[in-house]
């Protein structure tokens, strides 16, 4: 409690830190996922012009009692001694400081990460403990983080397989059929109240359109000039050769780049927002711009990408995946701990089709939250740490159950 006092009382004293993104989700920016920008706009509405201070309170506040729960959760489960409880809770909170200072930057981050401390507390409890009414603790925490980062989409069937897995032996009974069920559906319930959230707001029914400007980020910076004649649609062609000469003048061409695909995918890291926001993205609304619906040229220039991604990608298959592979390894530092991490997985999910324990049952859910964000996050954007920092207190679980198993091997 002291070590959590002592965090909250600096770090509220610290001044809010806007950072790029804070103006469109108070703008309600049609791009952004609804919980952040609400919970901006509500803390605004109740406290006027000096609401900031209290979002970074309320931030800091939100995420040390996330911490505080995941850590119970995992040392009474484990009885982990006092020290291996400190180094839990060092980790946990490490995102508070810099470089992330999550609790007092005005960014999503502020409540995605206490959130899915909360839904992966409650996951265990569900799974491991078989607490079952914390699978309903579970689905709000899932549909509150889903629409606040779209990439955690995937833990519900996660959770679902690893509760399949489990109970294979009775799985058709009702009550088990019911809560996969629920676990199944909960994905397309995030997806309708992301949808209605933007009908209400926007006046259009669809999820945020940003996906494929993301994803097509990746297949423009491996493009070649003569790319344009890969999209039968003259909008489409137009766009690529406005974002191709332009990506082309700022010498962000993965054939301009001199070196291996590491070289190349360092310079596609760095200058990400270059290619993506400031010149795919900008580009298409400018050109579909339309006076009389400002959210319009946003939805079609998501349209445009989704339809230009795969043409481009079966063109350059093989710069695509080394690329991709390189920014997959970014994540993990070395090529040698990503593969640890998917021995890991295959083996415990090995045991836990044999006989499903605890200690490999959260191996397995732990290596396989890792490896799943690691491969969204490298196909959706780039391998920055602010995307994949959530799971550096089961890397550190993972470590101790793993490092338990092997001494006790005779």
């Amino acid at each position: 409690m002291v070590i959590y006092t002592v965090i909250f009382v600096y770090f509220a004293f610290q001044p809010a830190i806007y950072s790029p993104d804070t103006g469109s989700y108070w703008h309600l920016d049609i791009v952004r996922y609804p919980v952040y920008a609400l919970f901006l706009r509500g803390f605004e509405f109740i406290f006027s012009e000096n609401y900031w201070g209290f979002v970074v309170a309320f931030q800091l506040l939100f995420t040390l009692v996330s911490v505080h729960i995941f850590s119970k959760t995992f040392t009474d489960l484990f009885r982990f001694h006092f020290v291996l409880e400190l180094f839990l809770i060092a980790i946990l909170v490490f995102p508070i400081f810099p470089p992330l200072l999550i609790a007092n930057n005005l960014c999503s981050e502020g409540i995605s990460y206490p959130l899915y401390l909360l839904m992966i507390s409650f996951a265990t409890d569900f799974l491991f403990k078989n607490k079952n009414r914390k699978i309903f603790f579970f689905g709000i925490a899932f549909i509150l983080l889903a629409l606040t980062r779209g990439q955690f989409a995937v833990v519900a069937p996660i959770v679902a397989f690893l509760f399949i897995l489990k109970h294979k032996k009775q799985i058709f009974q009702k009550t088990h059929l019911k809560y996969i069920l629920f676990l199944i559906l909960l994905p397309f319930t995030a997806n309708i109240l992301d949808s209605t959230y933007r009908k209400l707001v926007h006046n259009h029914f669809i999820t945020a359109p940003y996906s494929y400007v993301n994803a097509v980020t990746l297949p423009l910076f491996i493009s070649e000039e003569k790319d344009y004649t890969l999209f039968e649609n003259e909008d489409q062609k137009i766009i690529f050769q406005k974002t191709f000469h332009r990506i082309d003048s700022l010498g962000l061409l993965s054939s301009k780049i001199d070196g291996d695909y590491k070289a190349k995918y360092q310079v596609f890291h760095d200058k990400f927002p270059y290619i993506c926001n400031q010149t795919f993205h900008n580009i298409g609304r400018a050109y579909f711009k339309d006076e009389s619906d400002p959210f319009q040229s946003s939805i079609d220039t998501e349209i445009a990408a989704k339809s230009m991604f795969l043409p481009l990608l079966q063109a350059h298959f093989k710069d695509y995946i080394s690329l991709y592979f390189t920014s997959v390894m970014h994540g993990f530092y070395s090529v040698f701990i990503f593969i640890f991490f998917v021995f890991a997985c295959i083996y415990s999910g090995f045991k836990c089709l044999k006989k499903f324990s605890l200690e490999y049952g959260i191996i397995f859910f732990g290596t396989l939250l890792i490896l799943s964000n690691a491969l969204i996050v490298a196909f959706a954007v780039h391998t920055i740490i602010r995307y994949v920092f959530y799971n550096l207190a089961l890397v550190y679980i993972i470590l101790i159950l793993l490092s338990k198993k092997a001494t006790s091997i005779k």
